[in-house]
């Protein structure tokens, strides 16, 4: 078994602002046909890992665009330690971010207000027949719990979402899904080492206290039942 690949994955992993996992990124990317030609704009990417994976995985060239300076400047650490060239991160809002390039395939990794705000944004800068690919998080029942979408906002089921998607005129061609373990990696490792340090600096912050119980109860009593996150491979027709 190859203990650094394993390693490797779980870096990638826990610099992903998703909870659909390096393994399966790979897999989308092999099936909507990357390659060293390809082009690809990630709208609020983060730490540009998926740009990072998809670079070394299959040689793409690409953008990524986010305003949260502290991820970029980490992506950026960690393009830098690897040698990849091919991947530029801007620190930009992605509503207002110009480029004359169009791209094979563009990314929206985050709903800017609608569903068909976001594809519209990111078809902008999208070649004809090029790919969306459009996270989301959805609901795994028909009529998700009041508590999941107050906490969360419209959490809509698969088949409701691609009802949408083709009554904007896409198509859905590729899929890739959520996992327990990177959401269990998100709520308790990445978001508890964060609350915890909190915590740990201010030990008599009773509203702290309250936030971080209702993170964990809305985990385990509601979100990893009801809710998953997907990347959908949308392509007009």
């Amino acid at each position: 078994m190859n203990y650094q690949a394993i390693k490797k994955e779980c870096e990638d992993n826990t610099h992903l602002i998703s909870m659909v996992p390096v393994s399966e990124i790979i897999r989308f990317g092999y099936e909507i046909g990357l390659n060293e030609n390809s082009k690809v704009l990630d709208l609020c990417c983060g730490y540009g890992t998926l740009l990072k994976v998809w670079n070394e995985t299959y040689g793409i060239s690409g953008v990524g665009v986010d305003l949260n300076n502290h991820f970029l400047s980490i992506g950026n650490e960690r393009l830098q330690q690897e040698g990849i060239d091919k991947v530029l991160l801007i620190c930009d809002d992605v509503t207002k971010y110009k480029d004359d390039e169009k791209y094979d395939v563009v990314i929206c990794s985050e709903t800017i207000e609608t569903i068909q705000n976001t594809l519209e944004l990111g078809e902008k800068f999208l070649k004809k027949g090029g790919i969306l690919a459009y996270q989301k998080l959805y609901s795994k029942v028909q009529n998700p719990p009041q508590e999941l979408v107050d906490f969360d906002g419209e959490v809509l089921p698969l088949l409701e979402l691609n009802r949408i998607f083709n009554s904007l005129g896409f198509y859905m061609t590729c899929m890739a899904s959520d996992t327990n373990s990177m959401w269990e990696h998100y709520v308790v490792n990445w978001s508890g080492k964060r609350d915890i340090n909190m915590l740990r600096q201010n030990p008599n912050d009773e509203k702290l206290k309250q936030w971080i119980e209702k993170w964990y109860r809305m985990y385990f009593d509601y979100r990893r039942q009801y809710e998953g996150q997907a990347l959908f491979g949308l392509e007009r027709f």
